[in-house]
C-alpha cells in the first residue's frame, strides 16, 4: 500500500500520509513521495489549493520514525540538522496550502502542519515537539513556530517537550479553525473551494505578500540555528536519545560538552 495517498477533488489535491500502523510517522516513502506529489501539485494549472492530513483518526503525523534514524545516526550516515527551513516544500509552494490535522502532529509532524498556510484541527488533535526528549533540536519548529505563537508559549512547548491541545492552538491562534473529526475533511474541502473560488492571481499575490513578513530575516536565522545544532550534535545525545526510545528504555544523557584538547 503507498505510503502518501493523492486525490483530487476539484481544484483541490488532498495528500494523505498512508502509515497509521506506524503513527503517520514520516518514514517509508513519505517524504518522496510528498515532495514530488507537491511539484506536480504546482505545475498543475487546474489544481489550486494542497490539503495535507493524515490516515486514521490517531495521528497526523508522528513525526521522523526514531528507530530509523537510530540506525541512521549509529552508521554516521546522517545527523538530523535541518539545512532549509522548509519541509517537503510546503513552505516554499506559491499556492495554498491546508493542513488537516486529524490527530497528534509531532515533531516533524508539527512541522508539515507549520509549513501550511492555514490549519483546521480535529477536535482530538494535539501539537508537541518532543526534540529535547531525544538530545536534538527541532528544525523548522524552532525557526518558524516564534513567528506564528507568543513567545512563552514555544518556550514551554519546546524546551519541556509540553503539549498544545486544539482549543489551546486554535486560542493562540496557531489553529483558524476546530472541527469533530468526521467533518475535518469535509471542512479542509470546503475552505479550499472558498480559496478555489478567488482569483487565483490576487490569491497568489496575497501570499507572496504575507509570507515575505513572515519570513523576514529566516535565511540569518537559519545560519545561527545550524551553527547551535552543530554544537548541540557534538555532546553525543543524539546517540543516546533515538537509541533510548527504539530500546524502550529511559535515555542517560551525557549532559555535557566534549572536553577541549587543544593537540599539546
Amino acid at each position: 500500500m503507498a505510503d502518501l495517498l493523492v486525490e483530487k477533488h476539484g481544484h483541490t489535491t488532498v495528500f494523505t500520509i498512508n502509515r497509521p500502523e506506524r503513527m503517520n510517522s514520516l518514514g517509508g516513502t513519505v517524504m518522496a513521495d510528498l515532495v514530488a506529489g507537491l511539484a506536480e501539485f504546482q505545475r498543475d494549472p487546474d489544481q489550486y489549493v494542497a490539503v495535507i492530513t493524515g490516515a486514521g483518526d490517531k495521528a497526523f503525523s508522528a513525526g521522523a520514525d526514531l528507530k530509523e534514524m537510530a540506525a541512521r545516526t549509529e552508521g554516521g550516515s546522517a545527523v538530523p540538522v535541518s539545512r532549509d527551513p522548509d519541509i517537503a516544500g510546503l513552505a516554499a509552494c506559491e499556492k495554498v496550502t491546508i493542513a488537516a490535522v486529524n490527530g497528534l502532529a509531532v515533531a516533524a509532524g508539527l512541522e508539515i502542519s507549520i509549513s501550511c498556510d492555514i490549519r483546521i484541527a480535529s477536535e482530538n488533535a494535539w501539537f508537541g515537539a518532543f526534540e529535547v526528549e531525544h538530545g536534538f533540536l527541532a528544525g523548522v519548529a524552532v525557526n518558524i513556530l516564534p513567528r506564528l505563537l507568543p513567545i512563552g508559549t514555544v518556550m514551554d512547548m519546546l524546551l519541556t517537550g509540553g503539549r498544545l491541545t486544539a482549543e489551546e492552538a486554535q486560542r493562540l491562534g496557531f489553529v483558524q479553525q476546530m472541527v469533530p473529526r468526521e467533518k475535518l475533511l469535509e471542512t479542509a474541502l470546503k475552505k479550499a473551494e472558498m480559496v478555489a473560488r478567488k482569483s487565483q492571481v490576487a490569491v497568489w499575490g496575497t501570499k507572496q505578500a504575507i509570507k515575505f513578513w513572515r519570513d523576514a530575516l529566516l535565511a540569518e536565522q537559519q545560519r545561527h540555528y545550524e551553527a547551535v545544532a552543530h554544537r548541540v550534535l557534538l555532546a553525543g545525545d543524539l546517540l543516546e536519545g533515538p537509541h533510548a526510545f527504539a530500546e524502550k528504555r529511559e535515555p542517560k544523557f551525557r549532559n555535557q560538552w566534549p572536553s577541549v584538547y587543544d593537540g599539546r
